[in-house]
């Protein structure tokens, strides 16, 4: 069985420093503005700049410039809306206006895109929902320009997007599994139970488990333990979740960190929680690493 996910190597890459995640945190000198006459009430926070929670539980997107507020819409996550302020920003703001996500190879091309378009259209793409894929379009027909081979030039590439796992030359996202959420991985219990036959396969075994008790009878030098695996969402920001073994109910499961991951994706049941592994080569080309990668795919 290939295990993908070993102890030794959920930490791969050093953790990203808060600069993404304090972004947002900056004062702001407007007054907080008034809740968008078309959007629901305006209720969180949040840590990105221009990004307002609302009471569906979506995010919503704005931005000051020329003395005023424009709205740029309604987003299932809170990293959308924050990608949507920065594509706003470029165009009007000065190139070095805050931005809440580092720039990337893929985000680089985006002046040259919004370069086709008049200030109203691109607001207009950015709220109706068209700006992403008509980006990604463009990307790919560059990539086929140029003769670049990455991961960027397919239909699924999310140009506005945080950096995303497969944005590097060279680079292959591989899913290993996913899991249909339920209303117990998502409620008070605070824990998600792995599939066996996954946890077998791609993550590290946390007893002592043989071929003569598969079936998930421990040996005797077996036992409850647990371990820290890092994971990596599409934003880069590290989620640490307590992985075990729970001998009563003989579930491979997480538990510390699990639900406060479902709190801030917004996440419920029947939702699809998506495991990758993301192979990229070593900076310094010595080499080749995995990261381990979670993402949600919210049921419509």
């Amino acid at each position: 069985m290939e295990e993908i996910i070993a102890s030794g190597t959920t930490n791969l890459i050093s953790e990203p420093s808060d600069s993404l995640s304090s972004t947002g945190q900056q004062s702001h000198r407007h007054k907080r503005p008034r809740a968008d006459p078309n959007a629901a009430g305006n209720i969180t926070s949040s840590r990105f700049k221009g990004v307002v929670g609302q009471q569906s539980g979506n995010w919503g997107a704005q931005i000051y410039a020329n003395h005023q507020r424009i709205w740029l819409g309604t987003f299932k996550t809170e990293e959308d809306a924050a990608a949507a302020y920065d594509s706003a920003a470029i165009r009007l703001r000065s190139g070095d206006a805050h931005r809440n996500f580092a720039w990337t190879s893929l985000t680089l091309h985006e002046p040259n895109f919004q370069n086709q378009f008049s200030t109203e259209e691109i607001l207009k793409m950015i709220k109706d929902g068209s700006y992403v894929p008509k980006f990604s379009e463009f990307c790919q027909q560059q990539t086929a320009q140029t003769g670049i081979q990455t991961a960027t030039a397919t239909a699924t590439a999310t140009a506005t997007a945080p950096p995303r796992a497969g944005n590097e030359p060279g680079s292959v996202l591989r899913e290993l599994f996913k899991k249909e959420l339920t209303p117990s991985d998502v409620g008070k219990l605070n824990r998600l139970v792995i599939p066996k036959k996954y946890a077998l396969k791609f993550f590290p075994r946390t007893t002592a488990i043989t071929p003569e008790n598969m079936n998930g009878e421990e040996s005797s030098a077996g036992g409850d333990q647990d371990m820290e695996l890092v994971f990596y969402d599409k934003s880069m920001r590290s989620w640490k979740f307590r992985y075990c073994y729970w001998k009563s109910s003989q579930s491979f499961v997480f538990t510390r960190g699990w639900n406060r991951f479902v709190k801030d994706k917004g996440i419920g049941a029947r939702d699809m929680v998506v495991f990758s592994a993301y192979d990229c080569p070593e900076e310094n080309g010595s080499g080749r690493r995995t990261i381990c990668v979670v993402d949600v795919e919210f049921n419509n």
